[in-house]
């Protein structure tokens, strides 16, 4: 998988950019991807479990189903798993009807919040 316009890029980019070309992935631990790329990952056959956390930045703007590229491809019971967001924020953009109302245009991470009573404001500190 080549770098787009390796020839504007710097040689550390580079070097990282050869790492999917040479299926060398696995040798590390922490790999920083987008939720839709990280299916990439599972082509290079990084097994499931290789990852102790999976971390989804910007969880309230991630579609359910697109979140659900890098835990389903690799956690397993003992992988921790961190959605950080802010719900209140912006929210998935969905720009299908139909999706929007299958329910799309909450994210995984906002539904979750949604089923607990974990974060309702009166388990908040210094609220009663």
């Amino acid at each position: 998988m080549p770098f787009p316009h390796e020839e504007d890029s710097s040689e550390v980019v580079q070097t990282f950019s050869r790492i999917l070309r040479d299926e060398r992935l696995s040798a590390f631990r922490v790999v920083v991807s987008t939720c839709s790329e990280a299916g990439v990952l599972r082509k290079l056959n990084v097994p499931v479990g290789h990852f102790s956390h999976i971390v989804i930045d910007d969880a309230a703007q991630a579609e359910e189903p697109l979140a659900m590229v890098p835990i389903t491809a690799f956690s397993n019971l003992d992988t921790s798993i961190i959605l950080a967001g802010d719900p209140n924020q912006f929210g998935p953009d969905i720009k299908s009807p139909t999706a929007a109302r299958s329910g799309l245009g909450k994210s995984y991470f906002e539904r979750l919040m949604l089923m607990s009573d974990l974060y309702g404001l009166d388990t908040q500190v210094g609220k009663t």
